[in-house]
């Protein structure tokens, strides 16, 4: 079994998931959201929470750039590294960059415009931020350092790979991620996030954390948004335009494509807004939009709701990427110098031997490979001498063993006629211990025979026949288990729902309310509503 800890950084807030892999099953460990203010001791109490001190950790980059150029495709990988890093100094030229300053990395796209070239996306961020990390992250095992806008592919299904997608990944900025044909077509950066949303909400709440939890409660009916507790309208002047201008910039952009997307998936903190599929839908008429969940979650099987997963998203294809999944060319993290040797192409370049090769200076390629077989024969042979000893000492043990084994066998003898001398005693503790295991029994089937009161579930009736608005139709009322009540509703109107759902709480009629975000069928919206009676 292999592990990996994601950890995405944005901004204040820090998201982390620990991934375990056995075989070709994932299972998220541990996961949680928090916010910070200082990232060195954020990250160390991420570790320590964790218990990842050993364990291999995947990081997101941050506030990175994205571009894009051609270069022709029968080039070599040298040449072409050579021709986009020109390119990428022309263009920090002109827009001012300083190109010392930056750390890049490429991977190369299928060019649908011109055959004959490559389209490259290239990705550059910060040096000293990297290095920050990196410092931050000294004692432990960093493997990998990505960009999430193309890490988060990573959390869709194989079998969905051929599909052309977007993913909106709703950070504190918004990112879309497109793929065409099962490749990553292109990275765009919106202007707009939900960072727009809760610096706003942060000044009446004065605490980042205070702020999230506002945040994530908030659901949307019919293009209003209702947070649900003593601030209901609070915010809804502040969320519903950052909303609507994420929804224009993204439909804008993939209808400047030409290929037809067939599916959208909402992800990021953002995604934890109830409903905010069905409200993306309204402005992609004849596009699927959902929210995205991780392939291999099952969300039947878990115990807490799919939405605490969606919302760490982020940091889960970042944990897949420690697991085999990662694009070794998009990964910032350092490296050994071993990796970046080509064996193939040493292999092929020896094909026509020539002994006169031999007599020229090595190269730093060459170095390195000797090197590297030097110090592999010099641990098989350290490896053989310490087995030899650790064989020896194995020897000495088993016979050690072997006599302590003969005095334990005499001991066991005497015990077991202590032990028949003890069971003539038993009869009557068993006596007594069966007597109190029918009073238990008794007792356990007292406390599940306990039924509500009779009259509970009248009075509940007759309360919801004068607080139902007259736009919304129960359709179910079941009590499912001991005192819990589960109630079905539709309406036609998704606020109506959301006045039912607020008139149940402030009754005080059950207790322990939950509500699900609302599912769309032809015209009607339908919810279900849980609580327990008093």
């Amino acid at each position: 079994m292999s592990s990996c800890l994601g950890i995405y950084v944005d901004k204040n807030l820090i998201k982390y998931a620990k991934l375990n892999k056995n075989k070709d099953t994932f299972k998220v460990e541990a996961f949680n959201v928090e916010t910070f203010e200082n990232l060195e001791e954020a990250l160390k109490k991420v570790i320590v929470e964790t218990n990842s001190y050993k364990v291999p950790i995947s990081i997101n980059i941050s506030n990175e750039l994205y571009n894009y150029f051609d270069v022709f495709a029968i080039l070599e990988k040298k040449d072409i590294t050579k021709s986009l890093d020109i390119e990428f100094e022309m263009l920090c030229n002109e827009k001012g960059y300083d190109k010392k300053s930056l750390e890049s990395r490429y991977i190369l796209m299928d060019n649908r415009e011109d055959y004959e070239k490559y389209k490259a996306l290239y990705i550059s961020t910060n040096k000293k931020e990297i290095d920050e990390k990196i410092e931050y992250l000294s004692n432990n095992k960093l493997i990998a350092m990505m960009p999430v806008s193309t890490s988060i592919t990573n959390l869709i299904d194989v079998s969905e790979a051929k599909e052309n997608i977007a993913i909106i990944n709703i950070e504190n900025e918004t990112q879309i991620t497109t793929i065409i044909d099962g490749q990553i077509n292109r990275v765009d950066v919106l202007n707009s996030g939900i960072g727009d949303i809760t610096e706003q909400i942060n000044r009446v709440e004065l605490s980042w954390k205070k702020t999230y939890d506002v945040f994530k409660n908030i659901t949307i009916y019919d293009h209003e948004v209702t947070n649900l507790d003593e601030n209901e309208n609070l915010y809804i002047d502040i969320v519903l335009p950052v909303l609507n201008k994420i929804a224009k910039e993204t439909k804008k952009l993939i209808g400047s494509f030409k290929e037809k997307i067939s599916k959208i998936y909402i992800t990021g903190t953002g995604a934890t807004i109830g409903n905010i599929d069905i409200y993306f839908e309204d402005f992609f008429k004849d596009t699927k939009c959902e929210i995205l969940k991780p392939f291999f979650i099952d969300p039947s099987s878990l115990k807490l709701p799919t939405k605490e997963y969606i919302e760490v998203n982020s940091a889960i294809s970042l944990a897949l990427d420690g697991l085999g999944f990662m694009n070794k060319d998009l990964n910032f993290a350092p490296i050994s110098a071993l990796d970046n040797i080509d064996i193939e192409n040493i292999i092929n370049s020896k094909e026509n031997f020539n002994i006169e090769d031999w007599k020229k200076p090595f190269s730093i390629t060459e170095k390195l490979l000797l090197r590297g077989i030097a110090v592999f024969i010099i641990g098989i042979i350290s490896f053989s001498c310490f087995s030899k000893i650790i064989t020896d000492n194995s020897n000495r043990k088993i016979e050690e063993t072997s006599k302590k084994l003969a005095e334990s066998t005499n001991q066991i003898n005497t015990m077991d006629n202590y032990l028949n001398q003890i069971k003539g005693y038993t009869t009557t503790y068993s006596e007594l211990i069966s007597s109190v295991d029918d009073l238990s029994e008794i007792t356990t089937t007292s406390q599940n025979n306990r039924v509500i009161s009779k009259d509970a579930i009248p009075n509940l009736l007759n309360k919801l026949m004068f607080i139902i608005p007259k736009q919304v139709q129960i359709t179910s009322i079941e009590n499912t288990e001991e005192n819990h009540i589960v109630i079905e509703a539709e309406s036609e109107k998704y606020e109506q729902l959301g006045y039912f759902v607020a008139a149940i709480k402030n009754d005080g009629m059950l207790q322990n309310i939950q509500s699900s975000s609302g599912t769309k069928s032809d015209s009607l919206v339908q919810i279900t509503i849980e609580g327990d009676l008093p």
